[in-house]
């Protein structure tokens, strides 16, 4: 930015410098008076003359106000634009995203973007789930690297924050800031503007843990509980430990764990597992399926009779996940 100042800088004082030195030639005035009737000149203020022009002087005026005041102009245009384009460029952009987020239906709100927070928001966006992240203060990695991320900035305890975030139209938020305090406050702020909102918080103290459900969470994680259950399990039972793994590896071969969510116009509601065929026609093994109630229902047997709103919890290859996927139901 400031070598191109410099070189649109370097025109206007060309400029004025052939005018001071066009009266002191031609007039003999001094470089002050040059000056000042160079700057009155170009910028056509039209003060009168500092001396009485000879012809020669009102020949140079007029051929300094023919050639420089456009000259002149163009060049404090580009000044100023050089010093306010960074604003509009803001402006500009804070306009697209509001735009954006109130386009935005059936999204995830991940409120920080610490590390935990920038772990979620990059899974979701690599299964294409639209979210909306809510950070505190403006965080280079957001304004850099990941440009598909709609951002809003502000404390997402308040009210005005979560609701430019389209919280009333989300599907979900996580709680993901570092302070337990203000997760208890997401999350009642959450609740109580989206009732139906599905909310997942943070906690590290077990004393919060029972204030975020008292709050309004549908679920509370403790991510240094799950990385030392993670570490046990793999000292204590190392084989269970690596299919799990190789459950949650990516690939088009890879094994999967995932679930389909059962909706009205599913082919599945009223037949049971055995006249569905999924185990023989998909080689597709059912773990559990969660009831719209909640209970957990596992290994289900063959004449177990699929509902409306079931969620269903397979393991499989992901080739014979993605065909039952196409079977029965257009997305997941």
């Amino acid at each position: 930015m400031f070598v191109q100042l410099i070189k649109t800088i370097l025109p206007l004082i060309f400029i004025v410098f052939f005018g001071v030195i066009g009266y002191r030639a031609i007039e003999g005035w001094s470089v002050f008076d040059s000056l000042y009737m160079t700057v009155i000149s170009l910028t056509t203020v039209g003060f009168g003359e500092t001396h009485p022009l000879s012809l020669g002087g009102k020949a140079f005026t007029m051929l300094l106000i023919i050639t420089g005041v456009g000259s002149f102009a163009y060049i404090i245009r580009n000044i100023s634009l050089q010093f306010l384009q960074p604003f509009f460029g803001i402006a500009i952009k804070e306009r697209k995203m509001e735009q954006m987020l109130k386009k935005m239906k059936d999204h995830y709100i991940i409120c920080g973007y610490g590390r935990i927070g920038r772990d979620v928001a990059l899974n979701l966006l690599s299964e294409e789930i639209p979210i909306v992240v809510v950070d505190k203060s403006n965080n280079e990695e957001l304004e850099v690297k990941n440009t598909k991320l709609l951002v809003v900035y502000g404390d997402a305890s308040h009210e005005e924050t979560l609701i430019k975030a389209g919280i009333k139209s989300a599907r979900g938020l996580v709680s993901a800031v570092t302070s337990e305090a203000e997760n208890v406050f997401i999350t009642m702020t959450a609740r109580d503007l989206n009732p139906g909102l599905f909310i997942i918080s943070r906690f590290e103290d077990n004393a919060t843990k029972k204030k975020l459900l008292r709050a309004g969470a549908n679920k509370v994680v403790n991510p240094y509980q799950i990385g030392s259950e993670k570490i046990s399990h793999i000292i204590l039972k190392p084989t269970i430990s690596k299919i799990l793994d190789f459950a949650h590896q990516r690939g088009q071969f890879a094994l999967n764990i995932d679930e389909l969510e059962i909706k009205h116009n599913n082919p599945l509601v009223g037949k049971s597992v055995r006249q569905c065929r999924i185990r023989d026609d998909h080689n597709i093994i059912i773990i559990a399926i969660e009831k719209m109630d909640g209970q957990i229902i596992t290994n289900p047997g063959p004449d177990y009779t699929f509902e409306v709103d079931d969620r269903v919890v397979m393991i499989a290859n992901v080739p014979e996940l993605n065909a039952l996927f196409e079977k029965y139901q257009t997305s997941r």
